[in-house]
């Protein structure tokens, strides 16, 4: 409530007098570039000829409101004929004077031609009279808007008709006599009073609805110990309904400009309230449903939900701001264009951002990786801490977070050891050459028997063969998976299992064999072969020697 109270003190102080349009309701001044061509007035549209006809008019300023209508009559007689026109307009228009059209061309399809808009009605006993504004140009000057002479003339009967004692005489004198800000004292107290039985209205209806809530809240939650997830809507809740009583009282203001006034205010308040509810509602219903997923163990869920969550957020904010553009009469459709038009310049200038933010939603769809999984990611291994638009998080064995861009994520090898439903339990070993068939055929049928006995062992594939001869061994090769998940409890099977098969190994009579290699040296092959070329290479000799001359 203290919020909401803040909220509309700075309205005031910003714009202290109904009398006074905020700058969304206010005729834009001329730009000094456009002055040539803009009417000093602000009569060169629908909106601004009315605007600044109401605005000079609550001054008090009957001279330069007497410019806004189409008449030939005297000064004195265009006065009074525009000081009834006030009346007839704040007492009696059905019509909203902020929605008439900002372009010098006027409302195109509003049924009443070319060249004229019609501000609203008023319903008189003689008719509905209808206000009507005329464009036309008046000498060397741009074309203007004015009241057109067939609504000015009505106005003198209308006036009379409608022209009861106002809710101003229940006041003191001195109330309707001082003045601050153009506005008499009795107008400020209607205000103050108005806004605090706004206030203490919408708090006890939020309270209200917050009690009606509270038992569906804890039905769906399951918590009847706390209001959690109430006391997030509160604020929200009576902004919202702050908005509705200023609209349903500014509706019955005393004057147009006041009642566009506050259907601008109220237009705001509901945009900013209904985007805060709709943004604390969608963090209950995160919150609740990322608890059950976790429950469930639903990791996978959890990111897409969480994305999902951010995109709604980015939503509401995105069209709150549109209506608010809207409201201050920026032609939202042209803007939008105008950004499809430069969105492929914006495309490639955030190509890699656009790439990453689509790699996340393909990361997230594919449920390839899922926030908590263990995952080898090229060259990192780690756990998987959170999966963002732009990029994924990866918490190392050693305790450091490392983030990777998605657009990488999604194109890089990536190995999930969370997502194994078995773990494999793969050993290749050997036995010593002096190794009898009969401990070979032993020690496979012992293993074979002791894999197919263990639960925790899938029977099916547990299988122990011998492999070759190799350079030292008689190799051997053990294939199973153990039934977990968890690689902590997985290397506490595998040790109990290699402890047993090693108990079996020594059981037979045989060990492990170590890399070796066996040398074989003949030394009285070698010796005899040695003399025999020695002799030879003797007789060799003495021949030569006969046969010298």
């Amino acid at each position: 409530m203290y919020r909401s109270a803040s909220l509309l003190a700075l309205l005031l102080l910003a714009q202290p007098s109904h009398a006074q349009l905020p700058l969304a309701l206010a005729p834009k001044p001329p730009a000094s570039t456009q002055a040539a061509q803009q009417d000093p007035l602000g009569r060169d549209t629908p909106r601004g000829c009315v605007l600044g006809f109401l605005k000079a008019a609550d001054q008090g300023d009957y001279r330069q409101a007497a410019q806004y209508l189409d008449t030939a009559a005297a000064p004195a007689e265009a006065e009074e004929l525009a000081r009834q026109l006030q009346v007839v307009i704040n007492r009696g228009l059905v019509g909203n004077v902020d929605q008439l059209s900002r372009s010098p061309e006027g409302a195109l399809k509003d049924g009443v031609g070319n060249n004229r808009d019609q501000v609203g009605y008023v319903e008189t006993s003689f008719g509905r009279m209808n206000i009507l504004l005329d464009r036309g140009q008046h000498g060397t000057a741009p074309p203007i808007w004015l009241f057109s002479p067939e609504t000015l003339r009505d106005v003198p009967r209308t006036f009379e008709e409608i022209n009861a004692p106002g809710f101003e005489r229940y006041f003191p004198r001195p109330l309707r006599e001082i003045r601050l800000l153009s506005l008499p004292l009795w107008r400020w107290l209607t205000i103050i009073l108005s806004l605090g039985l706004a206030l203490i209205l919408a708090s006890l209806v939020t309270r209200g609805l917050i009690t009606l809530l509270r038992g569906t809240v804890h039905r769906l939650t399951g918590h009847t110990a706390d209001d959690r997830y109430l006391l997030p809507l509160r604020q929200p809740m009576r902004l919202v309904l702050l908005a509705l009583a200023i609209r349903l009282q500014g509706a019955v203001a005393l004057s147009a400009l006041a009642r566009a006034f506050w259907a601008h205010v109220a237009q705001i308040l509901a945009i900013a309230g209904i985007s805060w509810l709709l943004i604390q509602f969608s963090d209950i219903v995160s919150d609740r449903r990322s608890r059950q997923l976790v429950r469930r163990q639903s990791t996978g869920q959890i990111a897409v939900l969480s994305l999902a969550h951010r995109l709604f957020k980015i939503l509401v904010l995105f069209s709150a701001l549109a209506f608010l553009l809207h409201g201050a009469g920026v032609n939202v459709s042209a803007m939008l264009a105008g950004l499809g038009i430069g969105g492929i310049a914006l495309a490639l200038a955030a190509q890699k951002t656009l790439e990453d933010l689509f790699g996340g939603i393909s990361i997230i769809s594919r449920k390839s990786v899922r926030v908590g999984d263990f995952c080898q990611l090229a060259d990192k291994q780690g756990t998987i801490e959170d999966i963002g638009l732009g990029s994924t998080r990866v918490r190392t064995l050693d305790r450091t977070i490392v983030t990777i861009p998605n657009g990488k994520v999604s194109q890089m090898s990536l190995e999930n050891y969370s997502l194994r439903e078995k773990i494999w339990f793969h050993h290749i070993f050997g036995l010593r050459y002096d190794t009898s068939p009969e401990q070979v055929r032993s020690v496979l049928t012992q293993i074979t028997q002791m894999l197919r006995d263990d639960r925790r062992v899938e029977t099916e594939s547990a299988r122990i063969r011998l492999i070759a001869f190799g350079p030292s061994s008689l190799n051997f090769e053990i294939f199973a998976y153990v039934k977990v998940t968890d690689y902590t409890a997985f290397v506490e099977i595998q040790e109990d299992l290699l402890l047993r098969i090693m108990d079996i190994v020594a059981a037979n009579g045989t060990t492990i064999a170590l890399p070796s290699q066996i040398t074989y040296l003949d030394r009285d092959h070698r010796d005899g072969a040695y003399k025999e070329r020695v002799a030879t290479n003797a007789q060799h000799k003495a021949e030569q020697v006969q046969h010298e001359p």
